[in-house]
């Protein structure tokens, strides 16, 4: 089956580790096809957040139906789900508008196989817990012992407006009607116990009625596409 290619919100590009002094480190022996970034034009802004591996895992805020009441919040859960490995949490902050449209525009090149089975809830969990596993690996890679605590370090800045013309054509695309997007090209996973840092995977939350969704299609293209079985 042809590779399956999303729009938009879509400019996937390498993206090297670095240490935490900011020279490039030694490759680690994984798959970094998960590790992308886009550009996009920034939107200034100065918070920072940086959220402990440590915290108990809390999903009830992913909630499909609601959404998050901004982009930030939304980016926190999405990566916290991430260093706690918590796939369900990743998987409930998509929207299913969204997901409609995808399927529909998947369709045409699955062969004749129905969308809704191939990116079944399953289908997609799996997918995440291997895109999880990948980034596990490379955490391991630096860290210096099996009982590293790891991070995310997350700035306000590094969230990036996506154009409205861009938007646009997403929702022509996709059949939806969003307001506003943000795409986080790139953050950083933080070892506590060593310092050691590396570049991590991008994402892309999209706003309906005020709430603020994990983009489904970009975490598809950008990364959870490579573990979907199509064939």
């Amino acid at each position: 089956m042809g590779v399956l290619l999303c729009g938009a919100l879509m400019l996937a590009a390498g993206c090297g580790k670095k240490t935490s002094s900011g020279s490039t480190a030694p490759e680690a022996e994984t798959d970094e096809s998960s590790l992308t970034v886009t550009t996009v034009t920034a939107a200034e802004t100065t918070a920072v957040t940086t959220t402990a591996a440590t915290v108990q895992t809390t999903t009830a805020a992913a909630d499909p139906d609601k959404g998050f009441p901004d982009v930030m919040s939304a980016a926190e859960h999405f990566y916290k789900a991430y260093v706690e490995h918590d796939a369900d949490a990743v998987y409930a902050m998509f929207d299913r508008s969204e997901m409609e449209g995808y399927y529909k525009n998947a369709e045409a090149e699955l062969d004749g196989a129905s969308p809704k089975e191939v990116f079944r809830r399953a289908a997609v969990i799996r997918a995440i817990i291997a895109s999880m596993d990948n980034i596990g690996e490379i955490m391991d890679y630096y860290a210096d012992t099996g009982n590293d605590k790891w991070t995310y370090s997350l700035k306000e800045e590094d969230l990036k407006e996506i154009t409205e013309e861009e938007l646009n054509d997403f929702n022509k695309s996709m059949g939806t009607s969003y307001t506003k997007a943000m795409h986080c090209p790139y953050m950083f996973y933080k070892d506590e116990t060593n310092n050691a840092s590396f570049t991590g995977n991008s994402s892309a939350f999209l706003e309906r009625g005020g709430k603020w969704y994990l983009s489904f299609s970009t975490a598809m293209g950008t990364d959870l596409i490579n573990f979907i079985e199509l064939e």
